[in-house]
């Protein structure tokens, strides 16, 4: 047997397992989703109906596919306040990552421009917070931003408020939580794009007469757009949900 046929099986296998594991893990728990959404509450167990019973035969099958209806979907663009819920989720997904992006580009920019041995730390200082759990972190930002907390007390310090201002249960806080969680999933991806970039093609772009702002919006913006949609759909995708 040739090497090529020893090597050839680990190789297909390898190229399989991805698809087996999206289709038990994502796929068949999706159709369960997806059936559930499609039937009706019942006070029993189990507590959707229909239920396929595969050993009842095609006849009952048929029925039970017969019994799907798309009501539930039909109530949430017929109740305002799904719509309202729906549009507001979108609104503040699409502002929350326009302000991730205009906060993580420059600093993913910055690091891909800092020498070798001081990107590893950025790197670093840029995961740290993964280290910490998520429900501590926020527990962290309602300290800082209640009433007496220590943001208040700076600004009350320097003089640039009378009185101490209302953060919480507010949508600057909520901004504030959220590009705070999300940030090092924008600066990742864009950081791994602009480290990739040839500094000649920059270079060049100078040499030619470009002026500074021509040349990242004429090169390096265009260049580094794989990072930013990225970035774009890690942020904007759990932003939603």
């Amino acid at each position: 047997m040739s090497s090529r046929r020893i090597f050839a099986r680990p190789a297909r296998f390898a190229a399989i397992a991805p698809y087996v594991w999206m289709v038990l893990f994502f796929l068949v728990p999706f159709a369960f989703v997806l059936k559930i959404s499609l039937s009706q509450t019942a006070i029993a167990q189990p507590p959707y109906e229909p239920v396929f019973d595969l050993a009842a035969g095609w006849g009952a099958l048929r029925a039970a596919f017969a019994a799907l209806s798309i009501d539930n979907f039909k109530l949430l663009v017929s109740d305002d306040l799904y719509v309202f819920a729906y549009v507001r989720s979108l609104t503040v997904a699409v502002t929350a990552t326009a302000l991730l992006l205009l906060i993580g580009y420059p600093i993913a920019y910055g690091m891909a421009r800092l020498p070798r041995r001081w990107q590893a730390v950025a790197m670093v200082l840029v995961i740290v917070p993964f280290w910490t759990s998520f429900l501590i972190r926020i527990y962290a930002w309602i300290n800082i931003l209640q009433h007496d907390g220590l943001l208040n007390r700076i600004l009350l310090a320097l003089h640039l408020v009378s009185q101490p201002v209302v953060w919480l249960s507010t949508d600057t806080a909520m901004y504030i939580g959220i590009v705070y969680s999300y940030l090092p999933f924008m600066i990742l991806p864009l950081y791994a794009t602009l480290a990739k970039m040839e500094p000649v093609l920059e270079e060049a772009a100078s040499d030619l007469g470009a002026p500074p702002w021509q040349v990242f919006w004429l090169v390096t913006f265009p260049l580094s757009l794989p990072g930013v949609g990225a970035g774009v759909l890690l942020c904007f995708i759990p932003i939603v949900g």
